[in-house]
């Protein structure tokens, strides 16, 4: 059972956890990760691509993320041996790619997607298949920072 601040108090299968072995930058001392959505009065999710990364540890931890590829642009990069190792990564169809969110826009006006942005210079990086997980984070001058998704 973990207290959400977005979510409130949820039930979490252990089964269906992510671990990060070194956290997530900016939250190093979260392991274990649970993905969620948004679900509407209707019942029905509220937006059929941004989930939300919730830390097990920590309620406020809380990351909006997305497919890149539902905004038509995808990562392309080379994982090194180590990061391989980490993920316990034998197959490349068992790794999601997944971008972080983030809303440039007023916080007194409704999100809109022409004030969202994607971080694509750190994407997050999930072994569908071994449930592990880590942020792989570009440096240089050539790491485009964020993409406008809309």
């Amino acid at each position: 059972m973990i207290n959400s601040t977005r979510f409130g108090q949820v039930d979490v299968d252990s089964a269906v956890t992510f671990t990060f072995p070194h956290g997530i930058p900016g939250f190093e001392a979260s392991t274990q990760w649970k993905m969620f959505y948004e679900i509407g009065d209707d019942g029905k999710p509220k937006s059929g691509f941004v989930f939300y990364l919730q830390s097990l540890s920590d309620p406020d931890a809380c990351l909006p993320i997305a497919d890149p590829g539902v905004f038509g642009f995808g990562c392309e990069f080379v994982l090194s041996d180590a990061e391989l190792a980490e993920l316990e990564l034998e197959d490349t169809k068992d790794l999601a790619v997944l971008v972080v969110l983030s809303n440039k826009g007023p916080e007194s006006e409704p999100v809109s997607l022409q004030n969202v942005f994607a971080n694509i210079a750190a994407p997050i990086l999930i072994n569908v298949k071994s449930q592990i997980g880590m942020q792989k984070i570009f440096a240089g001058p050539e790491a485009k920072i964020s993409q406008v998704v809309a």
